[in-house]
């Protein structure tokens, strides 16, 4: 066997088995298909599906074990109570056949008083073909379908929550498939905090979140540490946050650091150990949101929550230090822009790296910032009696920020923004003087590096080559080719978000539904190059999702105007935001102050090398008011939006019943096809120009050292000494397809150092 067959035998066994688990890929459920009975449903009345209902508990006594659990901890943040059930097809809810040999399941779950219901199938394993919807009672909220690409070693699904006390599960599975899907629903989860629609946290008037800012709108933060900063739930009951982290091989393998107490909340203020499998059997429940910003600042606007991961496997989990390191079933998708972030577990320098960065979703809000400038001290934190002496990182008061429920496992990031542990605990707060309410505390990366258990440590992972390394910086896997959103608006630099409406005797939405026939609007785009367009977001005013339900998205190209119809996607919001300010976690609400982003992936990029335009059709219907936020814009600023009036595109500025100069307050998410911009400023991996026969080096540390390189098994073929402020190096020729893994190391072994790693194929 060669060594490129070895090579790519390792890459599949490395990769096998992994699959991208709640990511959802669109279609419509029966309900909405009316193509075969003369535009009346494929589905009975809802009445007639017969919903099983769930038992009476006691609320208040759940929550007052919600409290003690939680008194010293700031990580769990329960929301709902969770029922075991064994609900299954063939033997519950009913099961038909249609006239084209396709069977239908469908039942119906109902747990009174619930504010939202979610949902973890225990099994789920279906055939190509077909496909799962979830959809509240009066179906004004869908998500799905889910279908064989949600399949998983672990046989599993987790389903974000739908509001309402009213499930239903709609599977419908074509003739003539390979084998018959199986789906139990192993767990409800009945959510008694209202966190739907409850008052806001992230702009209550209590001051509980005043002095944590959107950390979108603090000037300065390191953009990779905030988009690899992640929002999380566990098992349907829990929300907090986690980080998604680099390794030594930049590869993007998709590790996530939280905190164990995420995972097995202590009970009475004690962690009971747990098995492995039980912790393999929560990992499989997270979801993770990506991005989940503030996406104008000085609003109330709400972040989308589209940008979406489900289910991991433990790969370290260290209970006495309050770590674990989880690994995604898949890396996040591109349109994503996910960053990697960089990490210290160098103990030598964990104290003297000042100043600190926490990035935290408290109570599962957006991101918030927090910094601070003082020192940390190396404490035993025996709130809770689990964790070792001596183990934990102390802060003083925060001197900008604070923490909250749903903040454990955020990153604390040192000040080359590299990861030294995650929240644990502690008593920081709002408005809290010192000394009481001051302190928090943190679970340090150094304490779980390495352990008596190889196979149960951070160093077997994020150091894969065994360099030796004991920091990392961060990676943006889009750094070459940067995803850029697009629009002609500048919200955070001077323009105004608006909704304009008609004067008398006309009513309405200039740019939605009126009282006039204009049912389509469009923004213009003009880039200067070639594109790949990913997606839009639509920022929205406040509305029921309900005048959403046949909203067209549509991409035209043309010289002048709207021309050439190239795709088409519905705009169905995926997930309710805020209500009054209080994030909720999965459905779409859309009618809560300020309004929402909504991002609107297209089933395939386009690639576009003229001008565009993102234009959006509407329902005109009797009681419909749709419309989509446009702008106030500064003096200088040129009208880009467009109007159909009877077939006939006009310029907005140019529509003699209401002349208006304004931006649509839409963003074109993109990639350009052959970026030619600038170098990065320094070159964080190693780059092997294989025509050449050269190493490109990091320029991010240019002291003196070495370069190796190695065989896959570990055979060291050459090394080269390389003086300071080299950042090129040679290579002698090999036999074509030899495979190498190249170590640079830079600095002196006996004090700082760095080492980077890659691979090279001759």
């Amino acid at each position: 066997m060669n060594i490129r067959t070895i090579l790519m035998v390792f890459i599949c066994l490395l990769s096998g088995g992994k699959i991208i688990a709640q990511i959802s890929y669109g279609g419509k459920p029966l309900f909405l298909d009316t193509s075969s009975l003369n535009g009346s449903s494929l589905l009975k009345n809802a009445e007639t599906i017969g919903f099983i209902t769930m038992p009476a508990f006691d609320v208040d006594s759940v929550r007052r074990a919600d409290a003690m659990n939680s008194e010293n901890m700031r990580g769990g943040f329960p929301f709902a109570y969770k029922f075991y059930t064994h609900i299954e097809r063939g033997k519950d809810g009913n099961e038909w056949t249609l006239a084209n040999g396709a069977r239908v399941w469908q039942v119906g779950i109902h747990s009174p008083g619930a504010y939202s219901l979610n949902l973890l199938f225990t099994e789920y394993h279906v055939p190509e073909g077909a496909k799962l919807f979830l959809y509240n009672a009066d179906h004004s909220y869908i998500i799905g379908a889910f279908d064989h690409r949600n399949n998983s070693p672990a046989g599993i699904l987790p389903v974000r929550p739908i509001a309402g006390e009213s499930i239903i599960v709609e599977y419908c599975e074509p003739a003539g498939v390979a084998f018959a899907g199986r789906l139990t629903i192993g767990q409800v989860n009945h959510d008694y905090c209202d966190i739907l629609r409850s008052v806001p946290a992230s702009d209550r008037t209590d001051g509980t979140f005043n002095c944590m800012p959107d950390v979108w709108c603090h000037e300065g933060v390191d953009e990779t540490a905030i988009r690899s900063t992640l929002l999380m739930m566990v098992n349907g009951t829990l929300r907090c946050s986690a980080t998604l982290l680099n390794n030594t091989a930049n590869d993007g393998t998709p590790y996530v650091l939280t905190a164990i107490h995420c995972l097995n909340q202590p009970q009475g203020n004690v962690l009971v150990k747990k098995d492995w499998e039980y912790y393999e059997g929560m990992a499989q429940t997270i979801v993770l949101f990506f991005n989940y910003n503030r996406p104008v600042c000085g609003t109330l606007l709400k972040a989308t929550e589209e940008l979406s991961m489900a289910m991991a496997y433990p790969r370290a989990i260290i209970e006495r230090k309050d770590i674990a390191l989880l690994e995604l079933h898949e890396k996040p998708p591109p349109y994503y822009n996910a960053c990697y972030a960089g990490w210290n577990a160098n103990v030598n320098t964990i104290l003297t790296t000042k100043p600190y960065t926490s990035i935290h979703h408290p109570q599962g809000a957006v991101k918030k910032y927090g910094f601070y400038d003082g020192d940390l001290s190396w404490i035993t934190y025996d709130a809770p009696r689990c964790f070792d002496d001596d183990s934990h990182l102390k802060m003083e008061k925060w001197t900008i920020g604070s923490t909250d429920g749903g903040s454990s496992g955020s990153p604390l990031f040192d000040a080359n923004y590299r990861v030294v542990g995650g929240l644990t605990g502690g008593w920081s707060k709002c408005g809290t003087p010192k000394p009481q309410g001051t302190h928090d505390y943190f679970f340090a990366l150094e304490q779980g590096w390495e352990t008596d258990d190889p196979n149960n440590q951070l160093k077997t992972f994020l150091d894969p080559w065994n360099s030796g390394v004991l920091y990392m910086d961060g990676m943006d896997p889009n750094r070459n080719n940067p995803l850029v959103r697009i629009g002609n608006a500048q919200y955070n630099d001077g323009d105004e978000l608006i909704t304009t409406k008609y004067t008398s005797p006309n009513s309405g939405f200039v740019f939605g539904n009126s009282n006039l026939d204009i049912v389509e609007f469009a923004e213009e785009f003009n880039p200067a190059e070639e594109i790949e367009l990913y997606g839009a977001y639509l920022l929205i005013p406040p509305m029921p999702v309900s005048y959403t339900r046949d909203v067209e998205i549509r991409v035209y190209v043309g010289d002048s105007h709207p021309e050439q119809l190239i795709a088409t996607q519905n705009l169905k919001p995926q997930f309710l935001n805020y209500s009054k300010g209080e994030l909720d976690l999965y459905d779409k609400e859309m009618n809560v102050t300020g309004g929402t982003e909504n991002f609107v992936l297209f089933d395939e990029p386009l690639k576009i090398n003229s001008k565009f335009f993102i234009a959006y059709r509407i329902d005109n219907a009797p009681g419909a008011a749709f419309a989509v936020y446009n702008s106030k814009l500064l003096p200088e600023k040129l009208n880009s939006t467009w109007m159909n009036r009877n077939g006939v595109w006009i310029r907005s500025s140019a529509y003699d019943t209401q002349r208006t100069i304004t931006s649509l307050a839409i963003q074109a998410l993109s990639t350009y096809t052959d970026y030619d911009g600038p170098e990065p400023e320094k070159r964080t991996r190693i780059q092997y120009i294989r025509s050449e026969n050269r190493l490109n080096l990091p320029e991010t540390n240019l002291e003196a050292g070495q370069v190796y390189v190695y065989t896959v098994s570990g055979q060291l073929l050459l090394r080269i000494p390389i003086v300071e402020g080299q950042d090129v190096v040679t290579l002698p020729s090999f036999c074509d397809g030899t495979v190498g893994i190249v170590r640079v190391i830079r600095g002196e072994l006996k004090r700082d150092f760095i080492i980077y790693t890659g691979k090279l194929i001759y």
